[in-house]
């Protein structure tokens, strides 16, 4: 079964912290049964990247790191060239890992979610800290907080492997 809502879903997260949905997809993953988790590797090369010994890990290391580097005043735009494909690129990877045997379409609509996800999220914080006048910080740990919740969602939710 291809699971492209959860692709969607994950590629956005991925939009507004680009290590988040990898973090909490491996480590989801990671609960599984080696049998099961190297029958899907096979079938699915982003699963297989994913599958690897201590990725899970290291990902939630970057996304911890993430999330408090985002805070900073120096971070680049995350509509910025290299940032934006950044974002990109993990929501392509997550969409792809979750979409099991429809891979290519799930890597689509990833970086779909992730792109629309990323320029949503900053029209929405640059709204709030300019017209609400909610300081960025604050903003910025929201957005921890509801992309936390919303991958926990639905890596609880859905059988992604």
């Amino acid at each position: 079964m291809t699971n492209l809502l959860p692709a969607l879903g994950l590629g956005a997260i991925s939009g507004v912290r680009s290590m988040m949905g990898l973090a909490f997809f491996t480590n989801q993953t990671n609960g599984k049964s080696d049998a099961k988790r190297k029958r899907a590797a096979a079938e699915n090369p982003a699963m297989n990247l994913l599958n690897m010994p201590q990725t899970a890990t290291v990902l939630k290391v970057m996304a911890a790191g993430e999330m408090v580097i985002d805070k900073m005043p120096f971070i680049p735009a995350r509509t910025d060239a290299v940032p934006l494909l950044g974002r990109i690129a993990m929501g392509g990877l997550v969409g792809a890992a979750v979409s099991k045997d429809k891979w290519i379409q799930g890597g689509i609509v990833g970086a779909l979610g992730a792109l629309v996800a990323t320029y949503v999220v900053t029209y929405l914080r640059k709204t709030l800290n300019e017209e609400v006048h909610i300081p960025n910080v604050v903003l910025g740990i929201a957005e921890d907080a509801l992309v936390a919740n919303a991958a926990n969602a639905i890596v609880q939710h859905y059988e992604l492997i």
